[in-house]
């Protein structure tokens, strides 16, 4: 299969992605700008965070099937944003595209660029200090270019998660320990508050209660070994990455901040 297409160059996993492809830029909002992708076979999809985002992922899906697209490979959620992750797999199946869905758990490579505030010192904790698996973006990145194209992995969801679970409490003192990007308090906040989402959408009252369950149930997403079984990659710990990627996600990346 020919005319493979990433989005998000300059994001941080687009950081990692390593093979000769076409890489563009695009706004989910601004159907302008799709039609590098829609000229494609396999594209590579990052999705903004936003209240808008399954019904502007639908508009382009429902363009995509007059057009040459057929696989969408996309970064999917073991948290919250499961909600609409799982209902845009079902939508691609049903227009006849297929799909490859990596879900990550919401920690730890966005630590840098969601959760830590370096003026203050502060991290922000959005899970009630629930434990979640640390994923090497270099593992999901060579997932997903294993995927591209590849029929074995049409119409499949892999669960992402490296091999070990981190507390917040766990991340401020792999940091402190560090030196280099110390920690001095955790505060309390929400995934919504995180990403600036004011809507009273029935997806996002959802999405919120999926949230609590972090403090009323205690909830959080378990260890997977999809990577391992089905691309055969092995994870860095997360020391390792903060120690060696550092080149990386101190980046200021604002050509495709929000995909």
């Amino acid at each position: 299969m020919t005319g493979l297409t990433f989005t998000g160059k300059n994001s941080q996993i687009g950081q990692y992605i390593k093979g000769d492809y076409n890489f563009v830029s695009y706004d989910l909002a601004d159907s302008g700008t799709w039609q590098p992708l829609l000229d494609s076979e396999v594209v590579f999809l990052l999705l903004p965070k936003t209240k808008d985002t399954l019904a502007m992922a639908k508009k382009f899906i429902v363009t995509a099937m007059e057009s040459n697209i057929k696989q969408i490979v996309k970064i999917g959620s073991l948290g919250p944003w499961r909600l609409i992750h799982n209902q845009l797999d079902q939508f691609i199946l049903e227009s006849g595209i297929s799909y490859t869905s990596f879900e990550i758990a919401p920690l730890m490579n966005n630590i840098f660029t969601e959760q830590y505030i370096k003026e203050s010192k502060t991290l922000m904790d959005y899970r009630n200090n629930a434990p979640a698996p640390y994923l090497d973006p270099r593992c999901l990145a060579s997932a997903i270019e294993q995927s591209m194209g590849n029929t074995q992995h049409f119409n499949k969801s892999y669960r992402c998660t490296g091999d070990k679970q981190y507390t917040i409490t766990d991340v401020k003192k792999i940091l402190n320990a560090g030196k280099k990007f110390p920690v001095e308090n955790i505060q309390d906040t929400t995934n919504d508050d995180v990403h600036k989402i004011i809507d009273t959408s029935p997806d996002s009252v959802m999405m919120e209660h999926i949230g609590k369950r972090y403090k009323s149930e205690g909830w959080f997403p378990h260890i997977s070994h999809d990577l391992k079984k089905y691309f055969a990659v092995e994870g860095r710990s997360l020391e390792q990455f903060i120690e060696e990627d550092q080149h990386i996600f101190t980046l200021k990346l604002e050509n495709d901040k929000c995909l």
